[in-house]
């Protein structure tokens, strides 16, 4: 193939979106004879879409000296600028620091209103954002928005809004920050957006909305960007970034399957990539199906994954104690998450689990606590789905207090709030608290009403640890379980049972599996219930019979 060919080619490629095979294309054409300028901001462009880190700060390398020869201090602050952020947004602060100091430097040589001096307010504005000074972040966005209307640089406007819209969201601003984020919606619908620029747009935003749990919008966000991922199959990062959203969104809505489906996709299509976060993300969704499904030792190992690559597992991985019995563990976790977290939008998402655990460890205060913290947190956000998360903190309470009217009343708007959302995991999950507060106001009609409507989402789930709550509590309405036989006992009760028919004490058992008197006690109950038997005696008959043990 001639120079010309190839390069012709590889314009057709980048034409076309075919980001990945333009990359190859240029370098290709390069070899042959040097790139000019166009074509090498062509290169640049293309290889950071198709997540090609190392190709596309080459470029931009290139184009600096380039325009540098030049003297030509506008394009030389662009190059320089989108330099520092890529090296930036890889973890290379260093190099990223010099690039974007040499980007303020050639910016001063600009006329006052040059647009590149409003790129350069972003990185401060990252920069303010990770400290937590959101006010001060959203000014240099402000300040970075005006230069790019002024010049009628729609990147630049788009960028800056997305940004500044997940800054207010972060304030609880919820309806101004929508203002900023329409607007770069609706640059970026409108096709006006460099193609890179659009990916980071839609990223940006879908991730503020998932942040805060504005479902309604974070679904039709994540559709519009899996639509422009499948326009750009070979927008890698991207890509994998939208994998991770849909399989949180597709989670929600209770299409397991599918969703760790794209969890695994994400993880995969994302090797190769400096896309850290996004890969930790991935490994952390495959980890919350796996332990629904009762899946612990798989799970363990995708939290872990999680962990190594970037991000904090938790509440996942506490959660995960609190349903192998390790309590105290459980506890220590979700504490120090709450310890060393202050950012809100992280830590309403720990708040629930942390009530969820110290109500199971026997600790109703820091239950309590916590539960007024996100009430506050839902009143300052005005959000109705914050409010309907603290309505179920505040039924879990007040169940564990017993004031089961009270709860009732919490656990039944957050439950009809969630069939609403068609989100029927969550809801069936309330179910059972429901169910349990009937039983104890002595209304086993309903209670057995709620527990049949919660089976079938956990079933077609796949939800086995809610199932064998589920069967506990049918035992407690006077209900026959469904499948109550041996195989309805978890892992760890037929351990229990097993050290009952050597004749432990529930004392003695609880120091053999390292666990709580309490916790212990609780299992016997469970044994007790489904098995359909009244004594310990009885209980290791049944089991031996049946060959439980």
């Amino acid at each position: 193939m001639t120079d010309d060919a190839t390069l012709q080619d590889a314009r057709d490629a980048y034409a076309r979106g075919a980001w990945a095979d333009a990359t190859d294309l240029f370098l290709r054409a390069d070899k042959q004879s040097r790139l000019k300028t166009e074509d090498l901001d062509r290169l640049a462009w293309a290889a950071g879409i198709a997540a090609r880190d190392r190709e596309m700060l080459s470029a931009l390398e290139r184009l600096y000296e380039e325009q540098a020869s030049g003297n030509n201090d506008e394009a030389c602050a662009r190059a320089a600028f989108w330099s520092g952020l890529r090296h930036m947004m890889i973890g290379e602060v260093g190099l990223g620091a010099g690039w974007l100091q040499r980007a303020a430097r050639h910016a001063e040589q600009t006329a006052p209103d040059c647009v590149q001096r409003g790129y350069l307010f972003l990185p401060e504005a990252y920069r303010l954002r990770s400290k937590g000074e959101f006010e001060s972040a959203i000014e240099c966005a402000d300040k970075a928005m005006q230069f790019g209307e002024s010049a009628g640089d729609p990147d630049l406007v788009a960028l800056a809004g997305s940004l500044k819209g997940g800054l207010l969201f972060r304030l609880g601003r919820i309806e101004d920050g929508y203002v900023p984020i329409d607007e770069a919606m609706l640059l970026a619908n409108a096709e006006r957006l460099s193609p890179l620029v659009c990916g980071v747009v839609y990223c940006e935003i879908v991730a503020s909305c998932c942040r805060i749990l504005e479902i309604v919008r974070a679904r039709e966000w994540t559709g519009i960007l899996n639509d422009w991922c499948r326009l750009n199959p070979q927008a890698k990062a991207f890509n994998g970034v939208c994998q991770v959203h849909r399989a949180e969104v597709l989670q929600l809505k209770g299409d397991w399957t599918t969703a760790f489906s794209e969890a695994e996709r994400a993880g995969s299509g994302l090797k190769g990539t400096t896309e850290q976060t996004a890969m930790a993300n991935a490994a952390y969704r495959r980890g919350e199906i796996l332990r629904l499904r009762g899946e612990f030792a798989a799970a363990e190992a995708e939290y872990r994954r999680a962990g190594e690559i970037a991000i904090d597992p938790q509440p996942g991985l506490a959660l995960l104690r609190l349903a192998q019995d390790r309590c105290t563990d459980a506890a220590a976790m979700i504490r120090r998450a709450l310890d060393t977290t202050t950012d809100v939008t992280q830590r309403h998402f720990l708040l629930p689990a942390g009530v969820e655990i110290f109500i199971a460890c026997d600790d109703p205060g820091a239950a309590r606590e916590l539960c007024a913290e996100m009430d506050s947190i839902a009143t300052t956000f005005g959000s109705e789905v914050l409010a309907r998360v603290a309505d179920q903190c505040r039924g879990q309470v007040a169940l564990a207090e017993g004031e089961f009217a009270d709860a009732i009343a919490s656990l039944g708007r957050a439950r009809r709030f969630w069939s609403r959302f068609d989100a029927p995991y969550l809801a069936a999950r309330l179910r059972l608290d429901i169910a349990r507060a009937c039983l104890e106001l002595g209304d086993t009609e309903d209670a057995k009403l709620e527990l049949e409507a919660a089976r079938k989402p956990f079933k077609d789930l796949g939800a086995q640890p809610d199932l064998e709550r589920l069967r506990t509590i049918q035992q407690l309405s006077g209900a026959p379980a469904e499948g109550a036989d041996d195989t309805v006992l978890s892992a760890r009760e037929r351990e229990v049972m097993a050290l009952m028919a050597e004749g432990g004490s529930n004392r003695a058992i609880a120091a053999e599996l390292g666990l709580s008197p309490k916790t212990v006690n609780r299992h016997v109950e469970n044994i007790l219930g489904k098995l359909a038997v009244s004594s310990r005696t009885a209980a290791v008959a049944k089991a031996l019979k049946t060959g439980v043990i």
